[in-house]
């Protein structure tokens, strides 16, 4: 076993026994929702930013599918504020789970990944080898073509488009922690409070999920043998390897402008339009 595959087994353990004994030291940095039928959903309003101000409530929001969303759920997020919903699953993912929506929200399905290529060439190499981790899926998502027109197309939803806008995947976790980082790096999000809210998901992560795994076998259209565990924790290592990707860029926020594209007047306008003033936002 490799170094460094030995450090990430590490990392999920330790994360499995905290989310075990209910004993785990994760800050609450996006406000929880506690929906019915929703999991992992987090309203990101209130959270800081460098410059003293915080970001609105009912504007950003993240959560897993919206599958077995219940009436009330779409209720409260509707009064919220929510317009927009961001679907980054791939195709077949959506078409296995569709989303629960009210018919005056605008729907946004932009995948992060094709079944054909990166994401079906990654979980097919678990198959096959088991100590390939997930932490390799995220590298991809800076460096992949289709991943980074991904960014680029939600950040023009999030310039353009009126009312919040509620992002997800399946389980709320990676591809949806990549964007809520880089959302959270353009508002000017400290780097650490970025780490920790994407940690914040494993109080909301199950240890184990057999029905995970039925569900990848589904996908795949083959048997899958891997530890589920690493799809369903938020291990360190996985965020870090996504700013790692970054750093020849300069970290997120010059990815952001490098390879995303955005401008110095985007940047104003996203701060312009999703913070506020310390004295008016909720104090978490």
């Amino acid at each position: 076993m490799h170094g460094n595959e030995a450090r990430i087994i590490r990392q999920i353990n330790h994360v499995e026994s905290e989310n075990e004994h209910g004993d785990g030291d994760w800050k609450i940095v996006s406000k929880p929702l506690g929906l019915e039928g929703v999991g992992n959903i987090r309203d990101m309003g209130g959270i800081p930013t460098q410059d003293g101000r915080r970001i609105r409530p009912g504007m950003l929001l993240r959560s897993a599918n919206l599958h077995k969303a219940a009436d009330a759920d779409l209720a409260t997020l509707d009064r919220l504020g929510v317009r927009n919903v961001i679907d980054l699953r791939t195709h077949q993912e959506r078409h296995m789970e569709e989303d629960r929506l009210l018919p005056g929200w605008r729907y946004l399905p932009i995948p992060v990944f094709d079944e054909g290529a990166e994401l079906g060439k990654q979980l097919r190499g678990l198959i096959a080898d088991p100590g390939m981790f997930i932490e390799s899926l995220y590298p991809q998502m800076a460096a992949s073509s289709m991943a980074v027109d991904c960014w680029r197309e939600c950040f023009g939803h999030l310039l353009d488009d009126d009312g919040g806008t509620l992002w997800h995947c399946t389980q709320g976790k990676d591809r949806t922690g990549v964007l809520a980082a880089l959302v959270l790096a353009s508002l000017g999000v400290d780097e650490a409070l970025i780490v920790d809210d994407y940690l914040e998901t494993n109080r909301f992560m199950p240890h184990v999920s057999s029905k995970l795994g039925r569900k990848l076998e589904a996908l795949l259209g083959a048997r899958f043998d891997g530890d589920v565990n690493q799809f369903l924790t938020a291990a360190p290592a996985y965020i870090h390897a996504f700013i790692g990707a970054t750093a020849r860029y300069g970290g997120l926020v010059g990815f952001l402008r490098m390879k995303v594209g955005l401008t110095a007047a985007d940047f104003a306008r996203l701060r312009e339009r999703y913070t506020c003033e310390d004295r008016s936002a909720p104090q978490g």
